[in-house]
């Protein structure tokens, strides 16, 4: 856990403990916690930053779509060298079939990474995304 987690942790094990099973809050706490203890805090996966790597990749697995290999060769290059790009997202919309997710299936494997699919179409509410405020009871983190 980084320090800043660990310290919000303690303080609201504080809470916990001073608080009677029986309280709403309580249950609000508890769950928050064990969302808290789940988290993989020390779990990363170094990426495989070789463009030309990730370029050979991406020819192989899509025989055309060369502007938008490109420009993901692009941001990688650019992700390379800039340290405020290490949280970037790949975010992409587009018609069914176009191949938004066999892209992203290899600019995983280019990177060495593992590929998580998260389909957002229909949600209308930020909270699905991004979870809700943890007073709301039975709140959890975004998918």
């Amino acid at each position: 856990m980084s320090p800043e987690a660990k310290k919000e942790a303690k303080r609201e094990l504080d809470r916990l403990d001073k608080l009677p099973p029986q309280a709403a809050e309580y249950h609000v706490i508890r769950t928050y916690l064990d969302w808290l203890v789940s988290v993989p805090w020390n779990k990363s996966t170094k990426d495989n930053l070789d463009i030309e790597q990730a370029a050979k990749v991406l020819n192989e697995d899509h025989h055309d779509l060369n502007k938008v290999k490109d420009r993901i060769l692009e941001f990688l290059a650019v992700r390379k060298f800039e340290e405020r790009y290490k949280r970037a997202h790949f975010v992409f919309c587009r018609s069914a079939g176009v191949g938004k997710t066999s892209l992203g299936q290899s600019i995983a494997r280019a990177l060495g990474r593992k590929f998580i699919r998260m389909s957002l179409g229909g949600i209308r509410d930020e909270a699905d995304i991004r979870g809700h405020r943890r007073t709301y009871i039975g709140a959890l983190p975004g998918t």
